[in-house]
This record gives C-alpha cells, sequence and structure tokens, in this order.
C-alpha cells in the first residue's frame, strides 16, 4: 500500500518502495496533471545521495516522458529546494524528488513540487492517490528520446543565490566555519558558495555515501556529536549540518551546543527587516516557539499560526506577504525565493547576520533570551501501538484534563492535535502521525525542570491516557 504523508511517500527500499511502485506514482501524477491540463510546460524529476535513488528518478522520469509530458531530469544529485526552485523559475507543471528526506538509509521517497516551487497541497496529493489504481504503466522508449531531457538543474539556483545574498556583508565573516553534510545533497552546495567568499570552511561527511554510514541523516543534537568535537577542537565560530536532502538544516555555536530553531528564527526575522529593508509577515507552525509572536508586532507584522507540516506554511507563503515561514524540524523558507524549506539558503543567511552584527550566535540568542525571557525545549518521538494512540488522542482532544502534572492548564489549542498552555508559561503539543505508529510531544517553556517534568507526563498521557 502507498500512504502519502504530510510531505509525499516514504517507504522501506525494496519492501514497498519498489521500481514497480515507483513508476505506479508517477503513471498516478502524469494522469493527474493531464486531468488539469497542466502538462504543457513539463515537470522536473531530481533526487537524493540514496541508494539506487538515481535510478529510481530515471524510471520515475521514464514514465513520465512515456505520457508525453515534457520531462527535464537532473544530471546529478540535489538539494530539494534546488528542483523546487527550477520548478518556479521555469514555470514548470511540477516537480517529483526522489528522497526520503532525513528518514534512515533503508527508506526512500517521493516528494510532490507544485509550480510555485513548494510543496503541492493536500487536494492534489489526494487526487494522486485516487489515480494509483486507475491505469496501467506506460513505457514507450520512442516517447522517452523525445520527451526527456536530461539537464543540469544547479547553475541556476546559485546564480541565484548569490543574489539574493548580501555579497559584502558574507565575505565579511573572519570565524571559521564547519559543516556536515551528513553524506546528503548539501555536498557541494553550500561548501561552493563559502569557498567563493574565500570563506575558512571545513568539512565533515562531505561525501557520497547512500547508506548515510547507517546513522540518520536528520540534524539533531544526538546526531551530531562528532559536528560538536569538531568546533570545539578545532576553534571554530560555527557549524552547520543539513539533512539528506538539504531542505532542513541545524546550526551548533561555538561551544558545539544546538541552537534552537524557535531562537534563529526571530533573529533572522529582525536581520532581515533592520538590515535588508525587507518587509513581510510571518508564518510559522504550532510546534515553535511563540518568541517570534512577540517580536513581530514590535514592526508592525503579523504571525500566522499553522498545523505543523511545511505544506501549511507554503500555503501561507503563497497567498500572504510572508517574509519568513519556519517549523521548529529545521526548516525556513523566505521571500523573493521559493514558499519552501531551504536549508542551504538558511545557513547562508545565518552566516551574512553574523557578519553584519560582528557576534557570535551564542551572543545574539543570549540577548533575544535576555529581553524575551529563557526559553527550553525537548520533543519526544514514542512509537507504540497505531490504533491506541489515535483513540487516546481523540479522547484527550474531546475532554482535555485539567491538570497535568500538578499544573493547570490555562487553555488549549486543536489546530493541530492538542496544544496544553499552563499558567505557568510553559506550553505542550502532542500529535499523533497518521502514518506510523508514532506520537510526538513537544514542550517548550521558561523553566528547564517544568518542561522536563511536563513532557514526561505527556508520554505517559499520550500512551495511557493518564494525566497523572
Amino acid at each position: 500500500m502507498i500512504r502519502f504523508g504530510t510531505d509525499g511517500w516514504r517507504d522501506i527500499i525494496a519492501e514497498n518502495f519498489t521500481f514497480e511502485n515507483v513508476g505506479r506514482v508517477a503513471q498516478a501524477l502524469a494522469l493527474t496533471l493531464k486531468r488539469k491540463r497542466q502538462v504543457n510546460n513539463g515537470i522536473a524529476v531530481s533526487f537524493d545521495t540514496r541508494f539506487l535513488s538515481d535510478r529510481f528518478a530515471e524510471h520515475f522520469a521514464t514514465v513520465l516522458a512515456s505520457n508525453e509530458i515534457p520531462t527535464y531530469l537532473s544530471k546529478r544529485f540535489t538539494p530539494t529546494p534546488v528542483l523546487s526552485f527550477i520548478v518556479k523559475k521555469k514555470n514548470l507543471d511540477a516537480g517529483a524528488m526522489i528522497t526520503a528526506s532525513h528518514n534512515p538509509y533503508y527508506y526512500n521517497g517521493i516528494k510532490f513540487k507544485a509550480s510555485y516551487g513548494g510543496p503541492v497541497l493536500e487536494d492534489f496529493t489526494r487526487k494522486i492517490e485516487k489515480n494509483l489504481i486507475n491505469s496501467p504503466i506506460k513505457i514507450d522508449l520512442k516517447r522517452v528520446k523525445q520527451f526527456l531531457v536530461i539537464t543540469d538543474f544547479s547553475e541556476e539556483y546559485f546564480d541565484h543565490l548569490k543574489n539574493y545574498i548580501d555579497s559584502e556583508k558574507l565575505s565579511r565573516y573572519n570565524g571559521k566555519i564547519v559543516y556536515d553534510a551528513m553524506h546528503g545533497c548539501g555536498i557541494g552546495f553550500l561548501g561552493k558558495i563559502l569557498k567563493e567568499f574565500n570563506l575558512d570552511v571545513d568539512y565533515l561527511h562531505h561525501d557520497e555515501n547512500p547508506l548515510f554510514n547507517r546513522k540518520h541523516p536528520e540534524p539533531i543534537p544526538e546526531n551530531l556529536q562528532e559536528l560538536q568535537k569538531t568546533i570545539v577542537e578545532n576553534n571554530a565560530q560555527i557549524g552547520f549540518a543539513t539533512d539528506g536532502d538539504a531542505d532542513r538544516f541545524g546550526v551548533l555555536n561555538e561551544k558545539g551546543r544546538f541552537v534552537q530553531l524557535h531562537d534563529l528564527m526571530p533573529l533572522l526575522f529582525e536581520y532581515l527587516i533592520r538590515e535588508r529593508g525587507m518587509d513581510g509577515d510571518v508564518v510559522r507552525t504550532t510546534s515553535m516557539s511563540e518568541t517570534i509572536d512577540r517580536l513581530a508586532p514590535e514592526y508592525g507584522k503579523k504571525v500566522y499560526e499553522v498545523p505543523v507540516g511545511f505544506k501549511n506554511v507554503t500555503e501561507y507563503m503563497i497567498k500572504e506577504n510572508i517574509l519568513i515561514g519556519g517549523e521548529e524540524s529545521g526548516g525556513f523558507g523566505f521571500m523573493n525565493h521559493i514558499p519552501e524549506r531551504d536549508g542551504i539558503l538558511s545557513c547562508l543567511l545565518t552566516v551574512e547576520m553574523l557578519a553584519t552584527y560582528q557576534k557570535s550566535i551564542s551572543v545574539l540568542v543570549r540577548e533575544l533570551r535576555k529581553k524575551y525571557g529563557s526559553f527550553h525545549y525537548l520533543r519526544i518521538d514514542r512509537y507504540f501501538d497505531s490504533d491506541l494512540l489515535k483513540s487516546n488522542l481523540r479522547r484527550i482532544r474531546q475532554n482535555p484534563p485539567e491538570l497535568i502534572a500538578g499544573q493547570k492548564i490555562d487553555r488549549v489549542n486543536l489546530i493541530d492535535g492538542i496544544k496544553f498552555y499552563f499558567n505557568s508559561g510553559v506550553w505542550m503539543l502532542i500529535r499523533v502521525s497518521q502514518t506510523e505508529p508514532l506520537a510526538r510531544i513537544y514542550v517548550g517553556g521558561p523553566d528547564a525542570d517544568q518542561v522536563k517534568k511536563i513532557i514526561k507526563a505527556g508520554e505517559k498521557l499520550i500512551v495511557s491516557g493518564q494525566t497523572n
């Protein structure tokens, strides 16, 4: 069975992610676009560094071209935002990226991109699902020769980024940078631009490894211990990591400590307004801190809150005047670029900000927290029986408790799962995956001990339905 989640389809290679099923998805996409009469401009297809991704992408593109759809296949792996940029820049009908993003090495997947250069919305995904069994897979080698073009997506993206960033400001950065590509698609992209400005960069895992050295290519603290060690040993000022398809990123400060994107998002938002003269509102997922909700009104700007999943951020970025859109799990999108996460641009703008302020990231975070109060954050991914998790969440949403871990609940938010706001200033979000036997518990607040206490109670609540 092929199940689409919040960002496309992901599954285990050879078990369900097979050439046959990839062909079925390609055929369903072709049929969906043809029924919408959106096939004249063509589709771009790219892939990540995973095992067989290039072959899966070739097969996907072959099916599209066999359906007489102009198809542009990348000649090499690229970050997902490169594909999205090409779709938007060339006004194509859609894009397809063969990637499982930050999932383990034995997974692969497919992300769909719309003509605006961002994730497709829910209704489009549902149409593809309905068309999965409606038509046999077409393979026509004569049509492939006519409609398939293998091309390079990278140079236009590089040119755009170099025009987007402030080259003069960026080139003034004089600290050492360590970049961990995690064996993913950031290889040859972020480093290439930093080197063009003669910045001092050391690299980790900057080589293709289809198994990611059997580690998760997700830029979260537990996966960045080597980056942390390298920063400290080499006296670096900042470290970056990008995930498997380089749309998400992580940042470590000069002491090797993880920088929460709850802090980085308001810092970048304020930097773009104050120093770059840009203008626009904010959209964030409900899993993010409300620091930016307190900062944005100081500049007369709105903040929109949406459910978790970047496609929800994208929906606002394409209809509102949004300067920055983001989610806590490592993804920011920016005005005048694409309504899509871009880990490469996010890292570049962070370096540009540090060069402009001539301050370390830890100092900037400290100044932010001095003004808006301390903040601590934890997240747990809890695997358990899917039906029980969903049943418990429904019951909790229908009848929320008044106390959790002895703390009084001030209000709840049902925009996604259930989010509790405690009168102590702590908040907790509980969500249950629709495609995996998984619950996610997110907790943030001013006191570290309270955050730890609440997240343990939240895990117990969603697994057992008990509050104490």
